[in-house]
């Protein structure tokens, strides 16, 4: 049965919701100004009594002590717990050691995390703290980048070495089992076929292979880049294997995955999302309500790079009840 788990709002000057307090605000700074957008706009104009930040050394150990002490100063407030370890699993282990209530109302921006410690927190604090509700930011880009054409050079920041592997908590293995592979795509023009083929050369017995594209997109101009950047991949599985969930809603795509679960009754999904955040989160609570029956794999990369220039965009905020 499909099912819509709805709160989305839009975050402007105009319109600061209607909320009072946060218990937490949990974010990761970066030197991307959109990381800390949603945090220095609404701290602004609501009571927020305690940050979390996520400090991953691993994540961050491309830039210098100088950079890091800006960003943190850009806060423009004092630190009321910072977790710095060495690895994203240690950092893990430390969340879960600060007094989180399951009543505390929880502010959670995806924006500076990594789309696999985004499933990581989201698996703590509804599975391990059992938090009640949480509100979800996402600071779009205000722009983004092509260096020679809008089709043959999106800015890609990730290096290109990739590690196909699923991701701790949300890997049933199903071993000996057949799989449906659903691609969320992204920009990464060729990313969405390594990780077909490396599935493929993995011996995994893949039934079918659904791509989902963003549409609409967050702008017009992008609404057919992932299409064109991925055509082989495309032509590979059947343009009628393509599915469609909007780009900035994850709600869109719980009801979408809902629909395809239905359709392939009985048979594992393999989750791997290359394309937004937001898409990402989607996914995210859908497996978290049916571990049993998906699996979540991700293309793994060894280091990022920040763009200091880049511009925040549009703050979008999803209301969610985990349980």
């Amino acid at each position: 049965m499909v099912q819509q788990i709805y709160d989305m709002e839009l975050v402007t000057e105009e319109n600061i919701f209607d909320r009072e307090a946060y218990d937490y605000f949990l974010l990761a700074p970066n030197i991307e100004r959109r990381s800390r957008a949603a945090f220095l706009k609404l701290k602004e104009n609501l009571n927020i009594d305690k940050t979390i930040i996520m400090d991953y050394k691993n994540f961050h150990s491309n830039i210098s002590q100088e950079q890091e002490d800006l960003f943190y100063c850009d806060l423009g407030t004092p630190l009321s717990t910072a977790i710095r370890e060495e690895t994203d699993m240690a950092a893990l282990r430390e969340l879960t050691k600060v007094n989180i209530q399951k009543k505390d109302r929880i502010a959670f921006d995806i924006t500076g995390f990594s789309i696999p410690n985004l499933y990581r927190i989201m698996m703590v604090l509804k599975n391990v703290i059992q938090v009640e509700h949480i509100d979800v930011f996402y600071t779009e880009p205000k722009f983004y980048i092509y260096e020679e054409g809008y089709f043959d050079a999106y800015h890609n920041k990730k290096k290109k070495e990739r590690r196909c592997a699923p991701i701790q908590g949300y890997c049933n293995s199903g071993e000996n089992e057949k799989e449906i592979l659903v691609i969320f795509l992204g920009f990464d023009g060729g990313l969405a076929g390594q990780v077909y083929f490396s599935l493929a050369e993995e011996g995994q017995e893949i039934l079918q292979t659904l791509a989902v594209n963003g549409f609409p997109s967050y702008t017009a101009k992008l609404k057919d880049v992932s299409l064109f950047n991925n055509e082989d991949f495309i032509n590979k599985i059947g343009r009628e294997n393509v599915r469609c969930a909007v780009a900035n809603n994850p709600f869109d795509v719980y009801n979408l995955l809902c629909q395809i679960l239905e359709d392939y009754r009985g048979t594992l999904l393999n989750l791997c999302t290359i394309g937004s955040k937001p898409m990402a989160l989607g996914t995210c609570l859908f497996a978290l309500d049916h571990l049993d029956e998906v699996k979540v794999t991700y293309p793994f990369y060894e280091k990022t790079q920040f763009d200091d220039k880049e511009e925040p965009g549009k703050i979008w905020r999803y209301g969610i009840n985990l349980l």
